[in-house]
């Protein structure tokens, strides 16, 4: 099969969280399965600063977009070290900027614009004998506008109308919303603005038409596929998903162990495995001195690498961190960005502890490899958590997850028993800062045992959650979508 990735961000040319990974893995597990792949995103500034070598193609852009004259270009390049093509959607105006989708926590108020081009240029790319596709998978609201092109505009065209495509929600809670009066912008008539399409109290959801119009529909772990049909976890679009939920499947995110895998590491200043821990307490050093704390191998760091928002539970920790900053001998470290008020947040803590705590604001992937091997327990507590990827990689780099028993969390982390000598991580279940303080004290107490820590340690790295699994899922959906053409 011929399936064409779609999404706003790829690893390792742009990123802002979990979804670049795995628009990124997913297509390469598919490629050792023997299929032809093919992803597009945006060229966005981001993606000149990497230095990634690309060559345009014969395939130049013209569209009206909001009575204006719209030109660009698509570039061709590889994901690193693979034949797997990526194709970039150049345009200066739209995607040269430092943002992908905001900046200053200010959403980009040409977004509709900004993704409505990207959309149509997947269109003309699929077009064209570049990559003629059987699937397009798109994911999340950036993208959703495929999906319905091709159900509307696009449904005689004699080469798009056979295309199938599936639709990966990621998170229910971004649903590109805005305002009715800017529908010309992306060109759609005038009868996908009502309540069973694309129309959500007064305004437009890009979101809600991906998943009306998608032929199959995922989402990203199993238990968060059953929490979107809820009141609780839908975010106003629990009825959408029960309409079309003969039609959703939940599949739980991998993890690209050549990426992420603490024994070949090329980012860590050592490596190690679950037989030999040895480096981890070197990486355990460097990330002390690289935050400039003390370097005290037996104080535990307590780490966090996440977007800096209410989702991520991230004021959960910061309430936690005033009270065993004081009663505990600890050091944390934070990475990430986001809300202003939760990156001030963490930099006050900083500066109230600075033997205690180390923060940056940012992205940096090499820090991230650094602090998921050299911290010793890993903290997410997301109000709600699709599927996370943090945890994963905290549990292969051996460093135990403390979460909020939600969503993906919980379809991945067992909660340790000490009596049964079971478990890998700290669960709690009510999202409350006393909850969250008892599942940091147990993963403490268990860690100043060193048999037991060790013992917990081990079973986690040897989880095994690569993509091959669900790469065969995926694999069964577009099979049968491919079937259903007749």
């Amino acid at each position: 099969m011929r399936i064409l990735t779609v999404a706003a961000e790829v690893a390792p040319f742009a990123k802002t969280g979990g979804l670049a990974d795995v628009a990124a893995a997913l297509p390469k597990a598919l490629a050792e399965r023997g299929h032809e792949v093919a992803l597009i995103l945006p060229k966005y500034l981001m993606v000149d600063r990497g230095g990634f070598e690309t060559e345009p193609i014969d395939l130049p852009l013209l569209f009206r977009i909001d009575d204006e004259e719209r030109t660009g270009w698509i570039h061709r390049g590889k994901i690193p070290d693979t034949d797997i093509p990526v194709y970039f959607v150049v345009n200066d105006d739209f995607y040269n900027r430092n943002g992908l989708y905001q900046e200053g926590g200010k959403d980009y108020p040409d977004n509709l614009a900004r993704f409505t081009f990207f959309c149509r240029s997947v269109l003309e790319l699929l077009r064209s004998d570049e990559f003629p596709a059987d699937v397009v998978h798109c994911h999340d609201w950036q993208t959703a506008l495929i999906p319905i092109y091709l159900k509307t505009l696009e449904r005689e065209n004699p080469i798009l109308s056979k295309i199938k495509t599936l639709f990966t929600v990621h998170n229910i809670a971004y649903q590109g919303v805005f305002p009715s009066d800017q529908l010309h912008i992306t060109g759609l008539p005038g009868d996908v603005f009502t309540p069973e399409k694309i129309e959500f109290y007064g305004d437009i959801n890009l979101l809600k038409g991906g998943l009306v119009y998608s032929d199959r529909v995922t989402t990203v772990s199993e238990r968060y596929a059953k929490e979107l049909l809820t009141s609780e976890f839908g975010h106003g679009l629990g009825p959408v998903v029960v309409s079309i939920q003969d039609r959703l499947v939940g599949i739980l995110n991998g993890v690209d162990y050549e990426t992420w895998d603490p024994e070949t590491d090329k980012t860590l200043p050592a490596n190690y495995s679950m037989e030999n821990l040895s480096g981890k307490a070197v990486c355990k050093e460097a990330l002390q001195k690289k935050f400039g704390l003390p370097t005290l191998p037996e104080v535990p760091i307590l780490s966090t690498v996440c977007r800096f928002d209410r989702q991520k539970g991230v004021d959960l920790i910061g309430q936690v961190l005033d009270f065993l900053l004081l009663s505990e001998e600890i050091q944390f470290v934070a990475l990430g960005s986001g809300d202003p008020e939760y990156e001030r947040m963490f930099k006050e803590l900083r500066d109230r502890f600075p033997q205690q705590v180390g923060v940056h604001v940012g992205q940096s992937e090499d820090l991230a490899h650094l602090i998921e091997a050299g911290s010793d327990i890993f903290l997410m507590p997301s109000r709600y958590e699709p599927c996370g990827l943090g945890q994963l990689y905290s549990l292969k780099y051996g460093t135990p997850p403390v979460v909020h028993h939600a969503g993906g969390l919980a379809d991945t982390v067992r909660d340790y028993n000490d009596a049964q000598k079971d478990g890998y991580g700290f669960a709690f279940d009510r999202f409350e800062e006393k909850a969250f303080i008892r599942a940091i004290k147990r993963a403490l107490f268990a860690y100043r045992d060193k048999t037991a820590w060790q013992a917990v340690q081990g079973r986690g790295m040897a989880c095994d959650f690569s993509w091959d699994p669900s790469a065969q899922k995926y694999e069964k959906l577009y099979q049968d979508l491919v079937e259903s053409r007749g």
